[in-house]
């Protein structure tokens, strides 16, 4: 019994004095505690710099002036004299159609013409005859009214039968008629003239509506331009209203660009005070100058700015309908700017502050861009956090954070 509780009891102590030993003769290890990592960064002085800052933006040529011909008749077309993309100057015939009907038509309308004035020559003609004959046809009613007379003095006298005196009585009345109908033919004269004169301005009328549509057979440029677009081909025949071409004018070619919504307060107020804005681009080689002379009418819903229009200051030749334009935008001089890489900027409107060897991040307001002497675009920010000579880090880091351990290359 005793043996039964005192083996296990003994074999237990053994058992810690065992792991006792082994405890405390295990060798003991030097505890290094890691290096923090050092980030090597370039860094630039804060200069405080008076700048014209630029802006980029990006916009399409269009016009106000283009102008799509159609058909102001129905005829086949029988020659095209231009072809699309081809510079035109105004009065130029671009298009031929058939004349052979509206020449007929208006052979017919001068004939119409024609008829209208022989009428009024009639009626005139007619006219001086009447009041000619007014004065015979009131001395034949004094003889008429004279031998009523007379047979009146012979019917008493029994010398004449009451069948002559009736006869005299319906001559007379005879005479009456022919002079009043003369009278009121001559009364009716200025109606009947009015009347030809009406017809003769409407005849008159259709026949230069004719000469119209015949010389809408010839389609004329109505300004200088370039084609744009051309519709059909000899052979072709037309109605009235079908389009024939299209075609914008070359004095008048501006850009539509989107303006940022950060930029826009200033360009409105430099608008208002009559500045200049003056615009930049490189097209084929050639350096174009634009001016901004106004914004669009409305700003589109899923836009993030205003479109301004830029009106093409110099030769417009070299420019096409369409053509992708890229704008460099000078806005007015700023003080205090202060002139940064791009890789200094991280995500939109923030940078980092070298400070005692550790990162330090500032809020700065963009500005807009410059382009230095050697075409190199360099980033115009402001900030309150920032004075002259502070260290900002110029090196694009992935895990830039405020404390970040970095240290200046130059160092």
């Amino acid at each position: 019994m005793i043996k039964r509780v005192v083996l296990p009891l003994l074999i237990i102590v053994a058992a810690i004095v065992v792991f006792v030993g082994l405890k405390n003769s295990k060798p003991e290890h030097e505890v290094r505690e890691k290096a923090e990592k050092i980030w090597r960064v370039e860094t630039l002085p804060v200069s405080f710099q008076t700048r014209a800052p630029e802006i980029t933006i990006y916009g399409r040529v269009e016009t106000p002036r283009e102008s799509t011909l159609t058909s102001a008749l129905v005829a086949d077309v029988i020659n095209v004299h231009i072809l699309e993309g081809t510079q035109v100057n105004a009065g130029d015939v671009l298009v031929e159609l058939d004349n052979t009907d509206m020449d007929l038509l208006l052979q017919q309308r001068k004939a119409d013409l024609a008829e209208i004035n022989a009428m009024i020559a009639s009626e005139s003609v007619r006219y001086k005859r009447d009041k000619n004959l007014l004065e015979n046809e009131k001395e034949l009613l004094q003889l008429a009214e004279n031998a009523v007379v007379r047979a009146k003095k012979l019917e008493k006298s029994k010398l004449a039968s009451q069948a002559t005196l009736d006869d005299v009585h319906a001559s007379k009345h005879r005479q009456y008629l022919t002079l009043k109908l003369l009278e009121h033919n001559i009364d009716e004269h200025p109606a009947r003239l009015a009347q030809l004169q009406a017809r003769k301005q409407r005849a008159q009328a259709l026949s230069s509506q004719a000469q119209i549509d015949l010389e809408r057979c010839h389609v004329i440029a109505p300004f200088t331009g370039r084609i744009s677009k051309l519709e059909i081909a000899i052979g072709d025949r037309v109605r009235e209203g079908d389009s024939l071409l299209s075609i914008y004018d070359l004095t008048d070619l501006e850009v539509r660009a989107q303006l940022p919504g950060r930029y826009i307060s200033q360009v409105r107020q430099m608008l208002s005070e009559q500045q200049k804005l003056l615009a930049t681009a490189t097209v084929d080689g050639k350096n174009l100058e634009f001016t901004l002379q106004r914004f669009s009418g409305e700003v589109r819903t899923d836009s993030g700015g205003i479109d301004g229009l830029f009106k093409l200051s110099s030769d417009s030749q070299s420019l096409s309908l369409g053509t992708f334009v890229e704008l460099r935008l000078r806005l007015a001089q700023q003080d205090q700017v202060i002139e940064l890489p791009y890789n200094a900027l991280y995500e939109l409107d923030r940078v980092y502050l070298l400070n005692e060897g550790h990162l330090e991040a500032v809020t700065i307001e963009r500005i807009g861009e410059y382009r230095t002497d050697d075409g190199e675009k360099r980033l115009l920010v402001r900030s309150s956090e920032l004075k002259q000579g502070d260290q900002l880090v110029s090196t694009q880091l992935p895990n830039a954070i405020t404390g970040l351990r970095v240290e200046a290359v130059s160092e």
